[in-house]
């Protein structure tokens, strides 16, 4: 069982401010990136359920992914996946699989961090109570997801997607692309 964690954890590694000026450049590296965890500033998952529909978090912007920020008591991505899975949405997953590194220059060219996407079968859904960190989980198929999405970068979530199913089904991703934003 997920164990929520303490106040010391629950704190961001590394802050991202709202307002930042200038545009961000964002690379798709592909799965075979390794970056360093220390860089690494988020994770999220595709979440996936035994009858292929996604596990989606109804968050303040929209339907979106399970995931969230490295916190200090992060020992790794997946843990921060799994963690930021079960608050958003009360699923555990099954062995998160890497799908996806995304470079960021957001705080510099000099100061590059990375956010990193999994896709994993979902193991369990636990009962949804009130008091978490999304106004409820929605499952949908993924082309309904994408349809519905109304994030920055719907080219990316496309991306990210299809490249999650395509690892699940033993296939190899899509191939990596730059944008700004």
């Amino acid at each position: 069982m997920t164990v929520p964690p303490g106040p010391a954890a629950s704190e961001d590694r590394r802050r991202t401010t709202r307002g930042r000026r200038g545009e961000a450049r964002f690379t798709c590296l592909g799965a075979d990136a390794a970056p360093p965890f220390e860089a690494v500033t988020s994770a999220s998952v595709v979440a996936v359920a035994d009858d292929g529909r996604l596990v989606l978090a109804d968050l303040a912007r929209g339907l979106d992914l399970p995931g969230g920020h490295v916190q200090r008591g992060d020992a790794s991505a997946e843990e921060t996946v799994r963690r930021e899975t079960w608050e958003e949405v009360r699923a555990e997953l099954a062995e998160p699989r890497l799908v996806e590194v995304i470079e960021s220059d957001y705080f510099g060219p000099d100061d590059l961090t990375y956010m990193v996407i999994y896709v994993a079968r979902v193991r369990r859904l636990a009962p949804w109570t009130d008091g978490h960190e999304s106004a409820g989980r929605v499952i949908l198929p993924p082309d309904d997801f994408l349809a519905r999405y109304r994030g920055r970068r719907p080219e990316l979530m496309r991306h990210l997607v299809t490249s999650a199913l395509a690892t699940l089904a033993g296939g190899s991703p899509a191939a990596p692309a730059t944008e700004r934003g």
